[in-house]
């Protein structure tokens, strides 16, 4: 989570000193546009009362500072006048979109014969759905009037101060959705003399035509740096997300492994428990193992004056068994003497391979008598066993038990092992009961 919160804490960081900056850019003047109107860019012609039989004269003189327009105006025509029509390309329906421009500079000096007449300035657009190519009139005029003096400098006019004249509105029929002003499609600017004039001299004088605009908006900006900021933080959380749940699966197959591998450890710790406990032989219990539960078996025994017993058992002549078929065939004999011993024993009883071919049975509470049952049921089938790796081959055993008394374990495990000694020695093949200590 550290490096998190350290990218986490640079993105903000960055975006912070991004949106300052931008805003400051904006603030500054950084988002301004200009288009400037000029006879490099654009074609200046005169338009005057002679279309209307009129007899007024005009002269256009195109300086690289500034348009001169003089009128002798007549007052022949209907409506006398005279005027600078500036066309900005070279088709009246391909012009300049000026809607993305918020206002207009004019920097005119009108020379008239009455002190503050004003000059009339249309810009002319062009719509398919109200205009024709063949009729210049058809363009929509988007109109302001006013009164520039001279030697006033540049006045700047917001573009929503236009209005489209309701005469263009009425004899076109234009529908109310197309009567607004409109400045997506502007190829034509025309400056002409006032409503109202007499005969005398006039001059318009353009020294500056200026569009002011913004490449974005105050409102656009604040938008998409919202947009901006929104964006980010929903890619960081999904980064966030994504890398928690990559860091989850990864910790989950961590913890996985682990379980795995504590299993794995698990069960190895329970087969090495069970090969500690076992004879890895005969698969019976070793005599290690039952030194514990010995001890508590014989105080829980003599506690609650119970019998316990117990049976020594060797194999006869085991060792000439090994010598005469060898020791693979002798380990599969105690495994099949092993075998035969839990058929014949109870689940109560306790199975132990002592050492070598030494074998011990401790019968919880079992007195004497039963404990000889049990003993001779062992003698006289391992004595009658037919053998099925060699049925020639014949297996005794010898057998020695006691029962416990006001003993210790050791003592007991001794009196038994006198007692099988004795069987060995009285020929073998045959059980002998340790009477010492033993109460009748």
């Amino acid at each position: 989570m550290t490096g998190l919160n350290k990218g986490l804490r640079f993105i903000v960081l960055f975006l912070v000193c991004f949106t300052i900056a931008t805003y400051g850019w904006f603030i500054l003047g950084g988002a301004k546009k200009e288009y400037i109107v000029a006879p490099t860019n654009s074609t200046y012609k005169i338009i005057d009362d002679s279309g209307q039989n009129g007899a007024s004269t005009t002269k256009l003189n195109i300086h690289k500072r500034n348009i001169l327009l003089e009128c002798n105006l007549v007052n022949k025509a209907k409506w006398p006048f005279c005027e600078i029509a500036i066309a900005l390309t070279d088709s009246i329906d391909n012009g300049i979109d000026l809607s993305s421009y918020h206002s207009v500079g004019l920097d005119i000096d009108y020379t008239s014969p009455l002190k503050g007449e004003r000059v009339r300035v249309y810009l002319r657009n062009f719509d398919p759905i109200y205009a024709n190519v063949n009729d210049p009139l058809s363009l929509k005029f988007n109109a302001i009037e006013y009164s520039p003096g001279t030697d006033q400098g540049l006045q700047i006019f917001p573009l929503r101060s236009f209005q489209v004249l309701s005469w263009w509105i009425a004899e076109n029929n234009i529908p109310v959705n197309k009567a607004n002003r409109q400045f997506d499609n502007i190829s034509i600017i025309e400056i002409a003399t006032g409503s109202y004039v007499k005969e005398a001299y006039y001059a318009i004088k353009l020294n500056r035509l200026v569009f002011y605009g913004d490449w974005i908006t105050e409102s656009a900006l604040v938008k998409l740096l919202l947009l901006l900021w929104v964006t980010t933080a929903v890619v960081v959380i999904f980064v966030e997300r994504f890398l928690l749940n990559k860091k989850i699966k990864t910790s989950e197959a961590h913890s996985q492994h682990l379980r795995d591998a504590n299993r794995l450890l698990y069960n190895k710790s329970l087969k090495f428990e069970y090969l500690a406990c076992t004879d890895p032989l005969t698969r019976i219990r070793n005599r290690h193992t039952v030194t514990e539960w010995l001890e508590e078996i014989i105080i829980q025994t003599r506690a609650n004056n119970i019998p316990f017993s117990m049976i020594f058992i060797d194999l006869d002549y085991f060792k000439s068994v090994n010598d005469t078929y060898g020791h693979n065939f002798g380990d599969e004999v105690l495994i099949k003497f092993t075998t035969t011993v839990e058929t014949l024993i109870r689940r109560s009883d306790v199975f132990v391979r002592w050492g070598g071919e030494e074998f011990v049975i401790f019968c919880p509470e079992t007195n004497m008598k039963n404990t000889v049952e049990i003993a001779e049921r062992i003698r006289e089938t391992i004595m009658m066993k037919k053998w099925e790796f060699d049925k020639d081959f014949h297996l005794t055993c010898s057998l020695g038990i006691a029962e416990l008394v006001d003993e210790t374990s050791e003592d007991l495990i001794k009196r038994a092992d006198l007692a099988l000694l004795k069987a060995k020695k009285m020929g073998r093949n045959r059980t002998e009961i340790s009477w010492e200590h033993h109460l009748k």
